[in-house]
């Protein structure tokens, strides 16, 4: 099994992630919110997904009773299609009254080097707002180790964080949505030389050429010589896109009419990609979202690499290793 974040290797020309290429998978939704009265009752939201030692673990947003009181909780998955939640959940809750992040905890973002799970997540003050970014370590996915706020806004309003580590270029890189709507062009880019001390004062607007304005939810990779972002939109009618650019500020569209889904992610088991999203079509941040999964409609064949078999006319698919892949 390979997890790769693989949306616009299929996207584009000869791709096959455009509508009508997929249907909802039939058991769905693979992780549906808590009984009443349990942590996440009210809804399951915003996942990441990293693959460990031939298991995936899948941190998501869970309320209670709605989006002021988010958790993060974990699900494990041999197969990428049944999903257990861990009964250690919630595995990261809101802070200590007074702490930055002590109304909620939410959009978690993990990737695991060197044995090390590591998550950027969001956090807010209680009857406050202020929504800044914090980071987490775990040996073991599940017992995570708060390591503060990484952010300083005078008064945050980021999101949907998502964290590229560039080993060549000694680098992480943070794409996140700007919440003040001072810009159209909502979605920025800050770097760091390590995991926590990114300049978000000197953060880039990254646009994409070909797009309206307004794209967030991004999740990006590199495939050789390339990067490509998947990535969705803020209002309007629900729509997706993939682009891809020889860096990781410049960025052309290379599909614009991929599946309406709400913060998709993409997971590749056998060979085969399963498109990843929560709530329904036309749903966003509302009680009943859970997770559900969208799977090919037929075995298609792709000019560059082949039918869904892992390979393509080169040989193997050079995707990200798992222990390194953001998805």
């Amino acid at each position: 099994m390979i997890l790769a974040c693989c949306a616009c290797v299929w996207g584009g020309r000869g791709g096959v992630l455009g509508d009508g290429r997929w249907r909802d998978y039939r058991n769905n939704p693979v992780i549906s919110p808590g009984p009443a009265g349990s942590w996440d009752a009210w809804a399951v939201m915003s996942m990441t997904v990293v693959e460990a030692g031939g298991t995936f673990h899948l941190y998501y947003e869970g309320g209670l009773t709605g989006c002021k009181d988010l958790q993060i909780g974990h699900a494990t998955s041999i197969d990428g299609l049944v999903w257990v939640k861990d009964p250690a959940n919630p595995v990261l809750r809101p802070g200590e009254s007074g702490q930055w992040d002590d109304g909620a905890v939410w959009d978690p973002f993990v990737i695991r080097e060197d044995g090390v799970f590591k998550m950027w997540y969001g956090g807010e003050r209680k009857g406050i707002g202020d929504y800044q970014c914090g980071y987490a370590v775990s040996a073991d996915g599940v017992r995570f180790e708060k390591k503060g706020r990484i952010s300083g806004f005078d008064f945050g309003e980021m999101a949907d964080m998502h964290v590229v580590h560039d080993r060549q270029a000694g680098r992480y890189y943070m794409f996140y949505w700007d919440r003040s709507f001072r810009t159209p062009q909502r979605l920025r880019l800050a770097v760091s030389p390590n995991e926590t001390d990114f300049d978000f004062d000197n953060s880039i607007a990254i646009r994409i050429a070909g797009e309206q304005p307004g794209h967030r939810y991004t999740h990006v990779f590199r495939r050789g010589d390339r990067w490509h972002m998947y990535y969705g939109f803020d209002g309007g009618p629900p729509r997706s896109g993939c682009a891809a650019g020889s860096d990781l500020v410049h960025w052309l569209a290379v599909d614009r009419q991929m599946p309406e889904t709400e913060d998709a992610e993409i997971l590749l088991i056998g060979g085969e990609p399963r498109l990843m999203f929560y709530c329904p079509a036309g749903m966003q941040d509302e009680g009943g979202c859970d997770i559900r999964l969208k799977v090919p409609e037929k075995r298609v064949q792709d000019p560059f690499f082949g039918v869904f078999t892992g390979r393509g006319a080169g040989g193997m698919m050079d995707f990200p290793s798992a222990d390194v892949a953001q998805w």
